[in-house]
């Protein structure tokens, strides 16, 4: 018989409480004192192969630092280079594991020919001719492997036991001979960016978890149809054209490199109902490091989240004195990270955006602490926009329980 997996580790679920409340946006069916042996899992979901990886070569290192420091500590996580890369991995399988990613991998599969094609046809926007987008697209950075008669379901696994054999860097998985796309450009993405710990505002606010592994911020006026998270990117190429420095002409760019598959703001995995760990584009660290050299933009015009303190990087203790321009690295460097505390506006908002990207179940520890966020969410999606998500069954619940009217159809509000 087929094993029953958690596509959402247990080890996650049980910072949410031994039982959870869960949401089917599907079915609009409402479960409380949900069993988390029971619940974000499946049987056969992954093939025993990668099951059996997931708990040996990332959940069991995972584990010992989640319980000894993630979770333990109050004001401040320090981190070796070493676990760094291990929290960086969890974050990259996070991504590929979670419900949907058989279908999202074949469209991840043509993301150089998209991007591409999308170049073409949007050629005249960019000022470009067609002959220069040909010339200057994105290389596949190597020939992916064809295998005769691999389904999408087998794809999906050959891209999982691809990043669990590797140590989750680009680098390394470029060396495996069944390497894929998605899980080399994933790779780039979490590896490129920056993490931060954010603290949910648990005394009246607690984070959802949901079925997909993480969700994400895009640019402020984006609607993924006419605006796009090009606000960034503009910037930089901007930079690029004023700068006569040289020197400064290669940082640019090679933040530009670092930037290019990281489009939106940040993306949040939770670890619990109050902790979760955050992954910035690196455009943000450039925008801290040069805030006194260039009038950087403001993050009102980038963000719905415009606190400073958020975007902070992290600071580092060499083990190495730094004489350089390459920095050089030892196991023992640590990595310190300040934990932020959102407000509770914060919280909700964060808890809109999972809110909004859901296959199929959004779980949370208490019904109470999750009204807020309903309530900003249906804000925020209110008249003239439709949202993507329909939590009727649950603003019905919500009415009865707590004797109030959460239709509010009549107050608009704004898309991110």
């Amino acid at each position: 018989m087929s094993r029953n997996s958690h596509y959402v580790p247990k080890q996650t679920l049980k910072k949410f409480g031994e039982r959870l409340c869960l949401f089917n946006v599907r079915t609009g069916e409402y479960i409380e004192n949900a069993n988390i042996n029971k619940v974000f899992s499946k049987r056969g979901f992954y093939t025993d192969e990668v099951e059996d990886k997931l708990n040996k070569r990332i959940e069991s290192q995972f584990g010992n630092l989640f319980a000894n420091k993630l979770m333990k500590c109050e004001n401040e996580i320090s981190l070796s280079r070493d676990e760094l890369r291990i929290v960086k991995k969890f974050l990259l399988i996070s991504v590929i594991r979670s419900y949907g990613n058989e279908e999202f991998l074949q469209k991840e599969r043509r993301y150089y020919e998209d991007a591409q094609e999308y170049a073409l046809k949007n050629a005249s926007a960019f000022g470009l001719t067609q002959e220069e987008i040909k010339k200057n697209s994105i290389p596949k950075p190597f020939d992916e492997k064809v295998i005769e008669g691999e389904t999408p379901f087998e794809y999906w696994m050959r891209t999982l036991n691809v990043i669990l054999d590797s140590d989750g860097t680009p680098q390394d998985i470029l060396k495996h001979p069944n390497k894929t796309y998605p899980a080399h450009r994933w790779a780039e993405v979490i590896n490129n960016g920056y993490v931060a710990f954010w603290d949910s505002n648990s005394d009246r606010d607690e984070f959802v978890i949901t079925d997909i592994g993480m969700s994400s911020e895009n640019e402020k006026g984006w609607n993924g149809v006419t605006v796009h998270n090009l606000k960034k990117t503009n910037f930089l190429l901007e930079l690029m054209k004023q700068e006569t420095d040289e020197r400064m002409k290669m940082e640019i760019y090679r933040n530009m490199y670092l930037h290019h598959n990281f489009s939106e703001n940040f993306m949040m995995f939770p670890i619990s109902a109050k902790r979760m760990i955050v992954e910035i584009d690196p455009f943000y660290k450039f925008r801290e490091a040069y805030k006194n050299y260039y009038k950087m933009p403001d993050l009102e015009t980038l963000t719905m989240m415009p606190n400073e303190n958020l975007f902070a990087p992290n600071t580092n203790q060499y083990v190495y004195e730094q004489t350089g321009p390459e920095i050089k690295y030892h196991p023992n460097d640590k990595y310190i990270y300040k934990i932020q505390q959102l407000t509770s506006k914060e919280t909700r908002y964060c808890n809109e955006l999972f809110l909004d990207r859901i296959n199929t179940w959004v779980g949370f520890s208490s019904l109470n602490k999750v009204v807020g966020s309903l309530f900003a969410y249906k804000k925020a999606n209110s008249y003239p926009y439709v949202p993507r998500v329909d939590y009727t069954e649950l603003y019905k619940v919500i009415n009865e329980r707590y004797g109030i009217n959460i239709d509010i159809d009549s107050i608009r509000g704004c898309r991110r």
